[in-house]
């Protein structure tokens, strides 16, 4: 798997206020967060290369349009995260607009988006396995295979969102009614801090997706291509354990969100003040637990990304 694939967090529904490169920022479902912002930080400790040189067939070149539909994914990602945080700087109640941001994500989750997304991701790797099968290391065609395999992957990904659009829209309206019916209040700091915040991410994240397309785009050009493979299946090996245990924690706060509200709604009186506060309140911390899983998997992934960034660096040229 190259750097910024995967299954996608952004969507291209909801138009916020990300800096403008020419695309639309979106707003992340949290089952499709397998991946989110693995690359985030991962160039911090990478000098920066020089833009490689691109052959005149590059527009055509399947290692090359993958590489540009992986940083599409990887930017879309972090514009979407981007969009969700810098919204979410209000001058309300902090646990309120939390609970209000678990809603979204239960929202986007109910439309179907995230199991396609799924279905996208786990036939795109099929697909790439199948590759590895048929081709031996190092072939050309075994390149062109697994390249065709994550153009297929990003198209895929991007009809579930086409398909999703209006529902992605409600969600992101409901969010905003809701968040504006919460009482005053504001984010530790103040809304210009955590818009700053949101902001030095968002530039961090984006620095990542470009640092790792110029590495890709480098060993699709003038690297030893053996090595180069060596180096993505090492990626997608590195990856795995992180993946697991994030998945496997995001899970673990959904199941104690449910428990938590049944208990609510056992002890309080239907339709009463104080259930209403019990189950917010139940958003709320399973909110903040996948906000933790999330932080948690967050240099996990960067470290394979950056190991990945020096290992194809360090391939010969071919």
């Amino acid at each position: 798997m190259r750097p910024g694939e995967g299954v996608v967090v952004g969507h291209e529904d909801d138009v916020r206020r990300a800096p403008d490169d020419g695309r639309p920022s979106a707003g992340p479902s949290f089952l499709a967060l397998v991946l989110l912002l693995a690359l985030a930080g991962a160039s911090a400790a990478v000098t920066k290369p020089t833009k490689p040189t691109l052959p005149t067939h590059q527009c055509s070149d399947p290692c090359l349009v993958a590489a540009r539909a992986a940083r599409s994914d990887c930017v879309s990602s972090a514009k979407g995260a981007f969009t969700d945080e810098f919204d979410a700087c209000l001058e309300k109640d902090r646990q309120c607009v939390e609970a209000c941001r678990f809603q979204l994500g239960d929202c986007r989750d109910s439309t179907g988006m995230s199991a396609g997304l799924v279905a996208c991701q786990a036939e795109e790797k099929a697909a790439k396995d199948r590759c590895r099968t048929r081709f031996p290391p190092g072939s050309h065609r075994r390149e062109i295979c697994i390249s065709r395999a994550e153009i297929a992957g990003f198209q895929c990904r991007r009809g579930v969102f086409q398909d999703f659009r209006r529902a992605l829209k409600d969600c992101r309206s409901a969010f905003g009614q809701c968040a504006n019916a919460c009482l005053p209040g504001g984010p530790v700091g103040g809304v210009e801090t955590c818009q700053a915040d949101a902001r030095a991410t968002l530039g961090a994240d984006l620095t990542s997706c470009r640092t790792t397309y110029v590495a890709t785009a480098s060993g699709c050009i003038n690297r030893d291509v053996t090595c180069v493979q060596g180096c993505g299946d090492a990626r997608d090996t590195c990856s795995a354990p992180t993946q697991a245990t994030f998945l496997a924690a995001s899970m673990a706060c959904t199941a104690t969100e449910k428990a938590a509200a049944a208990a609510c709604a056992a002890a309080n009186p239907a339709g009463s003040p104080a259930l209403q506060q019990c189950l917010m309140t139940a958003q709320a911390n399973a909110f903040e637990c996948r906000q933790t899983a999330l932080q948690a998997a967050g240099p996990g992934f960067a470290a394979c990304a950056q190991t990945y960034v020096g290992c194809v660096f360090a391939c010969p040229k071919a």
